[in-house]
């Protein structure tokens, strides 16, 4: 059962994971500046930071590198596209692993910990593909970047999580269903709901067996 519903789970993912990239790749154009590094700052990291709180460090990953990616190939920026899939993928895996809470502490933490990760990341890629000098004049422009992200994030998170609350689970943030069944239990009660089956199935065919040894001898018969 609980196989079954994992792979549930997994396959009703798919078309949000689709919906979320689409919308991470056009909110990641949307804002386009341009940097000495021939790259150029972006809203990704409020949508990186939004789908790691919201569904975890491995959808977040799926759907924090993908758009982001599919958005350097769309724009014209072909050669950022693989350095991209890796270091904002890795941001979000890292935001959903850290933050395991919503708690305002724990989400700026481990969020700034990603962007740290993310800023270091560009920071190697703009020097392998422009030079050094370039690259380390972007660190700045990259912090606020990750800086806005985090509070737009935030802020988004915190209201669609008070318009459905179950989003929370989702992410596998410190939220549990009202009334939860552990798995064991639940396993336990079907068990013994099979076993009151099988007694019951049991006792009948006892019935029958009795009833038919009995109809072989009649009573009362005159020879």
């Amino acid at each position: 059962m609980a196989a079954q519903a994992k792979a549930k789970f997994q396959a009703s993912m798919i078309p949000l994971i689709a919906i979320m990239t689409a919308l991470t790749t056009v909110l990641t154009m949307l804002v386009k500046l341009p940097t000495p590094t021939r790259g150029y700052l972006n809203l990704s990291d409020a949508m990186i930071f939004f789908s790691a709180y919201a569904f975890g460090p491995w959808v977040g990953g799926v759907i924090g590198g993908l758009g982001p990616a599919l958005s350097d190939l769309l724009s014209g920026y072909p050669q950022w596209a693989a350095f991209t899939f890796v270091i904002d993928g890795l941001q979000a895996v890292l935001v959903g692993l850290i933050v395991r809470k919503f708690r305002p502490a724990n989400m700026i933490v481990g969020s700034v910990i990603a962007g740290v990760w993310k800023v270091f990341g560009y920071l190697i890629a703009g020097g392998i593909l422009s030079g050094w000098g370039p690259a380390l004049g972007e660190v700045l422009g990259n912090t606020g970047q990750m800086v806005v992200g985090l509070v737009i994030a935030y802020a988004l998170f915190a209201a669609v999580r008070k318009a459905y609350p179950p989003l929370v689970r989702m992410g596998n943030l410190g939220v549990k269903p009202a009334v939860a069944i552990p798995e064991d239990k639940a396993e336990t009660s079907a068990d013994n709901g099979n076993g009151a089956t099988t007694g019951a199935n049991t006792s009948s065919d006892a019935a029958e067996r009795t009833e038919t040894s009995g109809s072989s001898h009649p009573t009362g018969s005159v020879n």
